[in-house]
């Protein structure tokens, strides 16, 4: 008896300085044990009561009522038990106890979302490099097309350049082979005609 009564005055003690700003507790509504404590269950709405035990922090607790005097609020936790706690510790906000799991499913659906978003990235990176290196290499391939083109350009050029040289010196061959077959058959001695002879 003696424990439970130090228990209690240490309790008191320890939750004295806490705020007193209280909101009225709907009846009938779940509410939660706040998170950064534990509270005593009491038989009655005060400190007064005899201790039925303890609520641990971020429990679901069902409203049944509210001693307006006091701040005291009658519950049933998650045990069934009904008794009363201070009213300053129950809060209609999910406590973390209960947040936690859907935080950690957030959490790791969005884990999930970020590696497939990664792995998505990666490989579009991996076909840009592709892409890349395929651009490089069609590069060098015209690069050298081009540069075997212009050497082609050139052949042809001095090709053409040498078909019109012989050209005109098979041309100029002519001519002059022609001028010398004139000379010479100009020079050519003629023949006389019979009737010259007769006279």
């Amino acid at each position: 008896m003696l424990k439970r009564f130090l228990i209690s005055v240490t309790c008191a003690l320890f939750l004295l300085p806490i705020s007193q700003a209280n909101a009225q507790q709907s009846q009938g509504e779940t509410q939660y044990i706040s998170d950064d404590l534990f509270t005593f269950l009491h038989s009655g709405p005060g400190r007064n009561y005899r201790i039925l035990g303890s609520v641990v922090a971020g429990t679901e607790v069902k409203v049944l009522q509210t001693d307006s005097d006091s701040n005291y609020v009658e519950i049933v936790d998650d045990k069934d038990r009904t008794g009363w706690v201070d009213g300053e510790f129950v809060s209609p906000e999910k406590s973390l106890r209960e947040l936690v799991p859907g935080l950690q499913q957030q959490l790791a659906d969005a884990t999930r979302s970020n590696n497939a978003q990664q792995g998505e990235n990666d490989s579009l990176r991996q076909q840009f490099s592709e892409l890349q290196a395929q651009n490089n290499t069609l590069t060098k391939q015209l690069k050298t097309l081009e540069e075997q083109n212009a050497d082609f350009s050139q052949k042809l050029d001095a090709a053409d350049q040498t078909a019109k040289m012989q050209w005109f010196t098979r041309g100029g061959i002519v001519a002059l082979i022609s001028l010398i077959l004139g000379v010479i058959i100009a020079y050519l001695p003629k023949k006389r005609r019979k009737s010259d002879t007769w006279m």
